[in-house]
């Protein structure tokens, strides 16, 4: 739940990144204009653009921070489980070995 939470904000921060890039390009291309209407646009687009690197700065912190809970969560239940841990590792790799002797095997039968 932790991991899809961080991957969902990383997503989220990546995105927010594309906008803001391009919101700074969008300002230096209408910096050169005089009109007012365009000098409100500008202001307006620099305050959205300032308030987004802020949400941005907090996103990564949030994000950095459920990566070390995940972490050190994960960490405790090996640490408190270990015999339940090796026995899931050893049932998925007997699952992905039958799996992929399966397709081996009909790979093999086809040709």
């Amino acid at each position: 739940m932790m991991e899809r939470t961080a991957e969902r904000s990383a997503a989220l921060a990546d995105e927010l990144r594309n906008v803001v890039m391009h919101a700074e390009a969008l300002l230096q291309a209408i910096a050169q204009d005089k009109h007012e209407a365009v000098g409100v646009l500008r202001e307006r687009v620099q305050n959205a653009v300032s308030a987004a690197k802020t949400r941005l700065a907090d996103l990564e912190r949030q994000a950095g921070e459920l990566a070390q809970r995940a972490s050190v969560a994960t960490e405790t239940h090996v640490r408190e489980n270990p015999w339940t841990v090796a026995g899931g590792a050893l049932a998925t790799g007997l699952v992905l070995g039958a799996a992929f002797t399966a397709s081996l095997r009909s790979r093999h039968a086809e040709d």
